[in-house]
């Protein structure tokens, strides 16, 4: 089990994130108004009758949604590639992408150690509909709002959640909100698009099945007579190329090594022109300059991942995940 998401398996002992998650939405909507309200002039029969169709329809997609947990610096790694790459090549990057099931829920952990951030992606007719949710030990932040996108085209779908938001105390603070929570969904996109086309380039990186649940877990469920159930996840992690993409991407935006660019150097691997296709490439990461290779050791600051305090303080969280 990755080291990152020891601390968060502890906060949800014995409980695996796509079951939190179902708990959740089975209890939608009225564990939102319960601790949202008082709502000015109630919820109307139409705002609920809609909440409970998106109950529903999360509810479904969770159910065959494949569950995928994403570490730090791969996370960084594929960060770096889709934003440092032109529009042009964002979009190969985009079209490129052959996504390995028809739903994703991309975990990446919160480097608080607090909980983690949730993306729930769907594929409908060759869109993205990308949403973001955070889960902690307190409880889970629904999304306000879903990401509709094809290439670098993208449309907000706000949610029932988000209208009853609105009307209650604890209401998002308009604008910024919305702005902040768009981002960190453009951020996911980016990221769950750059994987999925990375799948298919040997060595960026490497997915490998392994238990949801770590084995000490296991052990003292066991003991105790209630055996947990034998259910694997997929981890994404860094391959050898991956690692070398991290530390040229590093490399290039460092402003106090103006020489690293002139002798031999690791290249961030990139999208180019090819002369025989239309559409562009990808370059795997390459040595370029003078000279040999001469091994460097750089700190690597991994930025936290998306709207970590904003969003934890605008909304209220609902329920008790590890329950």
């Amino acid at each position: 089990m990755n080291t990152q998401f020891d601390k968060i398996g502890r906060l949800f002992e014995g409980k695996l994130m796509i079951d939190t998650l179902t708990k959740f939405f089975e209890s939608y909507p009225q564990s939102f108004l319960d601790t949202n309200g008082p709502f000015r002039d109630g919820i109307s029969p139409e705002l609920m009758a809609r909440m409970l169709e998106f109950r529903d329809r999360q509810l479904h997609v969770l159910s065959y949604a494949q569950h995928y947990r994403i570490d730090q610096e791969t996370v960084q790694m594929l960060t770096d590639l889709a934003y440092g790459t032109k529009p042009a090549g964002r979009e190969e990057i985009y079209r490129e992408a052959q996504f390995p099931f028809p739903a994703l829920l991309v975990e990446c952990p919160d480097p608080t150690g607090e909980g983690s951030y949730v993306a729930l992606t769907t594929v409908v007719d060759d869109c993205m509909y990308t949403q973001r949710m955070i889960v902690t030990a307190n409880g889970i932040v629904p999304s306000l709002l879903v990401l509709k996108s094809s290439g670098l085209k993208g449309e907000l779908i706000f949610t029932p959640t988000y209208e009853a938001a609105l009307l209650g105390p604890k209401h998002p603070n308009g604008e910024a909100a919305l702005k902040s929570e768009s981002e960190v969904c453009s951020h996911f996109v980016a990221v769950v698009a750059t994987m999925c086309s990375m799948l298919k380039y040997k060595g960026m990186i490497e997915t490998e099945d392994v238990q949801a649940i770590s084995r000490p877990e296991r052990r003292r469920a066991e003991k105790a007579g209630k055996p947990l159930p034998d259910t694997l996840v997929t981890r994404v992690r860094l391959g050898s190329a991956g690692r070398i993409q991290l530390k040229a991407a590093q490399v290039e935006r460092d402003p106090e090594d103006p020489l690293g660019k002139r002798r031999a150097h690791w290249v961030a691997g990139h999208y180019m022109r090819h002369m025989a296709r239309p559409e562009k490439v990808f370059r795997m990461p390459h040595i370029r300059g003078a000279g040999p290779v001469v091994p460097q050791t750089r700190r690597v600051q991994l930025p936290e991942v998306g709207d970590q305090l904003a969003t934890k303080e605008r909304l209220s969280t609902m329920g008790d995940a590890g329950e």
